[in-house]
């Protein structure tokens, strides 16, 4: 029997497969390990890749299907391949079958569930990654405090091969970081620090960070979004694109 709308209760998953196995320079986790597991584990073996996604919080496989990253790295620089459940069926897809993109990736578009990942590493000098490590997680601490109430990076960066010339020259050439544009500069220009609607408010220190101050709702958030968004359109020209998911 089919339930109408009105009374159908969405499914919940929860992933909590946690193992991880190695061998030579690969690493197998099932998606529910957490990826800060996953940089330490690479880390104390020598292994490249992930040092830069640091303190990203969350499980491998959350990173995997939107494709987490930051310092011009992803976590799909270093997948290999992924098992998936497809509609009842167990199946391994390869890394171009994912089609990864910037904070993309299949598994945004197709109703299949991510049980393990297969990774693979290039050769590093241990001692210069932990450095690496524990330099981008201080930084992130000191970003994002223990107590903050966000979900991180709202709003997607801005691929500058996706902008025509009159969006190009509307822009700051300086701003421009490994082929992006960041959205905090976009939103800093048009007076976002501060803005709040209800209980969500964007941070007075980071411009693509949306706070929640105790009691917000989605309406709070569906409004200042549309808010901003009309914003850098007005000035720039330019659609921003959420990185966060609305479930």
């Amino acid at each position: 029997m089919v339930l109408p709308p009105e009374i159908r209760e969405d499914l919940l998953i929860h992933i909590k497969g946690n193992q991880i196995s190695v061998e030579n320079d690969y690493m197998s986790v099932e998606s529910g390990v957490l990826l800060a597991n996953i940089v330490h584990v690479a880390i104390q073996n020598g292994w490249q890749g992930v040092e830069y996604l640091s303190g990203i919080p969350g499980t491998v496989g959350g990173a995997v299907v939107g494709n987490a990253g930051a310092y011009g790295r992803s976590i799909s620089d270093v997948v290999d391949s992924v098992e998936i459940w497809d509609r009842g069926n167990v199946r391994v897809i390869s890394k171009s079958d994912c089609m990864f993109s910037y904070r993309d990736s299949v598994f945004k578009k197709e109703p299949w569930i991510v049980l393990r990942i297969n990774l693979k590493f290039g050769s590093g000098s241990r001692n210069k990654l932990k450095a690496v490590s524990e330099e981008i997680t201080a930084q992130r601490k000191n970003k994002y405090k223990d107590d903050l109430k966000c979900p991180g990076s709202f709003f997607k960066n801005i691929v500058i091969q996706t902008l025509n010339p009159i969006q190009l020259k509307a822009i700051d050439q300086a701003k421009i970081i490994s082929g992006k544009l960041p959205v905090g500069y976009l939103l800093e220009s048009v007076g976002a620090k501060g803005m709040r609607i209800g209980d969500i408010a964007v941070s007075d220190f980071h411009a693509n960070l949306l706070i929640n101050l105790g009691k917000g709702t989605y309406k709070d958030v569906s409004v200042l979004v549309d808010l901003l968004k009309q914003k850098v359109k007005k000035k720039f020209g330019i659609r921003l694109e959420e990185e966060i998911r609305y479930f």
